[in-house]
């Protein structure tokens, strides 16, 4: 990569600032020496504190629990800061910034803010400041903080390279990273979890990293590009510059899968974020309905389905493609006005013949007055009116049939004016009416509000969304001018196979996660979401997302070229414009790949585009300046497994430390997990199962690599990826996964 900036030498002992930088890296160390002790004993005891707690709480008793949580928390923050600490003993800051303002200011910037004495020893590589180091060059400069923009000079940047707390080396530079620095970062071996990049963030991922946590954030970066590191850097940023405004746990990373959230699990903790909500978009939807016995189906499991069976779409994934636009939202849309049309009385609120509020007052309270208040919770707004009338009307009720009943004796003593035998029956008969309806009133006043809001009681959301499929005439109905005959028959026989299962397909959840806020409403605190490998979200889901976090801002990223759920996903950013009102910002430089590897993946990926003058809808990837050795093709024979595993040996030789081995489906990799157990080799496989990654030497289908990195990828057949356009993709991820060395076999040689 052309960075624009020259380094001017690793430089160490001969440089003329070396005695001081190494007697300020000391003072820095000795301080954090000093410090560490009664940062430790003060996290030791709260740590006591909440585990006597825990013991003795009654949960009944508000103070107590009161003061447990406070010291939860208190305990959370001390040991961040331990970990800090202790982190800082071997590598205290990455850089420094002189900036002269008003007055000449260096800045060592590291992972944390320490301070000696009001003294600033390490700026935080998030404060406002730390852009400089990042995003400006030697010479005038400027940076955005609270109090306003602040201009000045740069004078010096430098980088260093510190070890266990020794000074390895360090050398001054104009922009970002160095080629020296970020070669040797690029370089580095590849352990079982995803790092964080805080030493070598660049200036167009800063301004990702950095931008207003207020304003919807759209990322099309291509393969490598650091996407998922930028949103996981994104989020301790936001944690730290809106530290008044937003806690840990108002902030949700959707994930595309448990495995993913295990293999990203250690960058926050790293950069010190914990108690963020981490989850998939299943799971969130299980937390917020209840469904019975039903499994949800992993969100691959058509499209594995499909590859397994050498298939590119099956009814199954045709399905998906129903229930994944705002077709099947309008459908499903309208379904939820007529389950509200069906919560509406039809009769008058009324005790015996007494109306006390008419149906159509009551109509317009429930369709206008409380318009904005999920359905479930109108009505009771609703029975507050009806307990009113009741208790007020009631009395009046009772008054009016005595003063009715009273001039029914004084027009029977008019016409019997004597006291015979007759005049008696009638007063006696009138008197019994009276009390039989005054009694029949009082009991009724007692139940006909309870009664009468058996009319606006629900059904659970579960119940409502299996009946759609259960009823030919209502499906048809809520598709009218939607779907056809045809496409209503699919869905009710794809619904009558997962009902036996007893089973949710991943494209039912945005469908009852919107039914869910329609009917009944959704609670949450979440105020901003990051969403990766956005790309295979269906629009559906995107409205059903806004629809349950109205609160939340997105930071939103993805790559269309890894699209493989396109049946169902997103093909084109465009259709996110409405909703969200974003334009997507461009990341097209890859740091993960070799130049060689790199070039491999572009060549596949422009199969895509290989007919006529067609544009590449986003820009390929440029790799940044890093060469490696060339792509390795061999021929996929009858030995396979032996050919593979002495390249998983000739790697792990030489140092590298993760190795994946793609195929193309889950049974091609279960038989090579066989045979490769018979060259002494016990791989780990990864399955839609999402068992946590352990790191090493693992076995995984191609469809589950996704938004993963390794040193080595073994691609195990070539020639079983056809031009078509999932095919194309498939491949594009496979190659796009290796860091440092990609071998391909290929049956066709």
């Amino acid at each position: 990569m052309n960075t624009g900036s020259k380094m001017k030498g690793v430089q160490t002992m001969n440089h003329p600032d070396y005695k001081q930088e190494k007697e300020y890296l000391q003072t820095v160390l000795d301080y954090v020496h000093d410090t560490l002790p009664s940062l430790a004993a003060q996290k030791d005891e709260l740590d006591a504190r909440v585990a006597y707690a825990f013991k003795h709480m009654n949960i009944d008793n508000p103070e107590q629990f009161n003061e447990m949580t406070v010291n939860l928390s208190l305990l959370h923050g001390q040991k961040t800061k331990v970990a800090q600490m202790e982190y800082a003993l071997d590598k205290p800051y990455f850089a420094r910034v002189d900036f002269t303002s008003e007055k000449p200011e260096q800045h060592y910037i590291g992972k944390m803010t320490l301070l000696d004495d009001l003294k600033m020893l390490i700026t935080d590589w998030r404060a406002p400041i730390s852009s400089l180091y990042y995003e400006g060059r030697i010479g005038e400069a400027s940076y955005d903080c609270p109090d306003g923009t602040i201009t000045g000079e740069i004078t010096l940047k430098r980088q260093y390279q510190i070890n266990k707390g020794e000074l390895a080396s360090f050398g001054d530079i104009d922009i970002t990273t160095s080629d020296e620095f970020l070669q040797a970062a690029l370089g580095a071996s590849k352990d079982r979890r995803l790092g964080d990049i805080v030493s070598t963030i660049q200036a167009e991922q800063n301004k990702i990293i950095r931008a207003p946590l207020y304003e919807p954030l759209l990322v099309q970066g291509a393969a490598g590009s650091g996407k998922t590191t930028i949103a996981l850097h994104r989020i301790a940023y936001l944690l730290y510059t809106y530290e008044k405004k937003l806690s840990a746990n108002q902030v949700m990373i959707m994930a595309p899968s448990r495995f993913f959230l295990s293999y990203i699990s250690d960058v926050l903790p790293d950069l010190g974020v914990n108690q963020v909500v981490q989850t998939t978009f299943a799971d969130y939807v299980a937390e917020c309905l209840e469904w019975g016995k039903f499994e949800i189906a992993p969100s691959l499991a058509a499209l594995a389905e499909a590859i397994n069976d050498g298939v590119q779409s099956t009814p199954r994934m045709e399905a998906a493609r129903l229930k994944s636009g705002l077709s099947f939202h309008e459908v499903i849309d309208r379904y939820c006005k007529y389950i509200e049309e069906e919560c509406i009385p039809v009769t008058d609120f009324a005790v015996e013949e007494y109306v006390l509020f008419p149906k159509d007052t009551i109509r317009d309270l429930f369709l206008k007055t409380y318009s904005y208040l999920p359905i479930n919770k109108r009505g009771a707004e609703i029975e507050k009116y009806l307990r009113s009338a009741l208790k007020k009307e009631t009395p009046a009720i009772l008054e009016n049939i005595e003063a009715e009943y009273d001039r029914y004796v004084a027009d029977c003593k008019k016409v019997h004016p004597e006291e015979t035998p007759e005049r008696l029956a009638i007063m006696k008969k009138i008197f019994a009416e009276r009390n039989e309806l005054m009694t029949r009133i009082k009991e009724r006043s007692k139940t006909v509000r309870k009664q009468y809001m058996k009319i606006f009681q629900l059904k659970p959301v579960m119940q409502y969304y299996q009946a759609l499929f259960a009823t030919p005439e209502l499906l048809e109905e809520m598709s009218r001018d939607i779907f056809s005959h045809k496409e209503c028959q699919l869905l009710m026989d794809e619904c009558r196979i997962t009902g036996k299962k007893k089973t949710l397909e991943p494209e039912d959840l945005a469908p009852l996660i919107w039914m869910q806020k329609r009917l009944f409403g959704i609670e949450s605190d979440i105020r901003h979401v990051v969403i990766d490998e956005a790309q295979d979200l269906s629009e559906f889901q995107f409205i059903a997302l806004k629809a349950a976090l109205p609160r939340a801002s997105f930071s939103i990223l993805g790559d269309l070229h890894q699209g493989i759920l396109a049946h169902k996903g997103i093909t084109d950013w465009e259709v996110l414009s409405p909703i969200f009102n974003v334009t997507p910002l461009m990341l097209q430089q890859s740091y993960r790949t070799t130049i060689e590897i790199m070039d491999k993946a572009n060549s596949i990926i422009k199969q895509l585009y290989a007919d006529g003058d067609a544009e590449p809808l986003v820009p390929l990837a440029v790799p940044v300046i890093r060469h490696g050795g060339p792509v390795q093709m061999h021929v996929a024979d009858s030995e396979i497994a032996f050919n593979i595993s002495k390249e998983i040996f000739d790697a792990q030789e030489k140092g590298f430390r993760s190795i994946a081995i793609i195929g193309k489906t889950i049974k091609e990799c279960k038989a090579l997990q066989k045979s490769l157990t018979k060259q002494g080799l016990k791989l780990q496989i990864i399955t839609e199962q999402e068992a946590p990654y352990e790191g090493g030497v693992l076995i995984l289908p191609v469809y589950l690599a996704k938004g993963l990195e390794f040193d080595v990828v073994i691609v195990t057949d070539a020639a079983q990826y056809s031009s078509v356009e999932l095919d194309v993709k498939l491949l594009y991820i496979a190659t796009t996964r290796a860091l440092h060395k990609l071998v391909i076999f290929s049956s066709a040689g």
